[in-house]
């Protein structure tokens, strides 16, 4: 058996080693530093979008957008039950209670037919999630949401990189939130990013993040005094960090195309298996960045046969969410208490595959091999 192969690592080498010397050297690392005020124009140019702030998290990302979209106490916003605590979480610190919905049963992206569904008098919001890097179907959710006058902010985690009718995720609604955690394809250990094209929400934005003050006419020259004009917290990225996504960033189309690859690998060695697991399928008009690479298993227990061996034979595969309308706090804030089947099934059977640039030919096949052998027996 070879060393353990793990699920996911970063793609870190000597130019963010070099990078991050260098912000050590020249900077104090507080946030909207020189590092990020570049990281906010290259992302601004990358996603062809007017504005771009870096943030401690996606997660802090996702609460800064309910909080410049004025949700707040008696409103609902509606989002997957299949993602992160974050997405509910940043609903519920404003004050406002997440419906959850089911997924669709190919991309496990949000069914826009069960949002629309639950859409009452109280809904102010949708917030969509990529799942994978796999779009959302924009198009029939964008429909929804300017029939019924709500607004759509993008979990975009898992999709820097990744387009939908040739446009970027995370550009396609009011806001887009990203991730650079030390798990997605451009990474810096912690950190995020919120994009908008809608100058009258950056500005709002702009506030909340600076502690509530207007920071951000200062640094513009603006105004010659910053000053308390509002509620907010801070969620500057520090600058050494956005230093390292800085790096990242020259690496995406190198990075995602590296995962691409594995995933056509994938793709090959299992499809025999068709008719057994579900294998990932792209949608129609998603270019996907491949963060993630699930295969679905008939049943739960043919699901911890196969962990089990996986993880035997020295390859870490991973289980994802447990859905948060099952889980204590959802039951507790939950506005919409039907069941979601297909998110239960899914959630059950479900197994993420090693998949990361640093992945070598050798170890692929050992993976493939494996999985083959283990399949068979299924």
């Amino acid at each position: 058996m070879i060393a353990t192969i793990p699920l996911t690592k970063p793609y870190w080498g000597k130019e963010e080693a070099d990078m991050l010397l260098r912000a050590f050297q020249t900077t104090t690392g507080v946030g909207d530093g020189p590092y990020s005020r570049k990281l906010s124009g290259r992302l601004e140019r990358l996603l062809t979008v007017g504005h771009a702030f870096p943030v401690t998290s996606c997660t802090h990302a996702l609460e800064l957008a309910m909080r410049a979209l004025g949700v707040g106490a008696g409103d609902e916003v509606i989002l997957p039950s299949f993602t992160m605590t974050s997405t509910a979480n940043c609903v519920v610190l404003a004050g406002a209670v997440p419906v959850f919905v089911d997924i669709d049963p190919v991309t496990y992206c949000i069914d826009p037919d069960d949002v629309e569904m639950t859409i009452t008098h109280k809904t102010r919001g949708i917030v969509v999630v990529h799942y994978a890097g796999m779009a959302c179907d924009m198009e029939k959710l964008g429909h929804i949401a300017r029939k019924h006058k709500l607004f759509i902010v993008e979990d975009a985690a898992h999709a820097i990189g990744a387009k939908y009718l040739g446009k970027p995720l995370g550009t396609l609604g009011a806001a887009g939130a990203f991730s650079f955690h030390g798990t997605k394809n451009v990474s810096c250990g912690e950190g995020g990013a919120l994009v908008t094209n809608d100058p009258i929400l950056a500005k709002k934005i702009g506030i909340f993040r600076a502690n509530g003050t207007n920071r951000n006419d200062f640094i513009k020259g603006l105004v010659a005094k910053y000053h308390w004009i509002g509620a907010g917290s801070s969620y500057f990225l520090s600058d050494l960090l956005a230093s390292l996504v800085l790096v990242q960033l020259t690496k995406l189309r190198v990075i995602n195309a590296a995962r691409r690859k594995i995933a056509a690998s994938y793709a090959n060695a299992f499809s025999q298996f068709s008719g057994k697991i579900q294998l990932p399928t792209v949608s129609k008009g998603t270019n996907p960045n491949w963060h993630i690479y699930a295969i679905k298993l008939p049943t739960i227990a043919a699901r911890q046969r196969f962990v089990e061996a996986m993880r035997a034979a020295g390859i870490e595969v991973s289980l994802h969410y447990v859905p948060l309308h099952s889980s204590p706090m959802g039951k507790r804030v939950n506005g919409n208490k039907r069941k979601l089947p297909i998110t239960e099934d899914v959630a059950a059977t479900l197994v993420r595959l090693p998949i990361y640039p640093g992945l070598t030919e050798r170890e692929l096949e050992y993976i493939t091999t494996t999985a083959r052998r283990i399949l068979k027996k299924i």
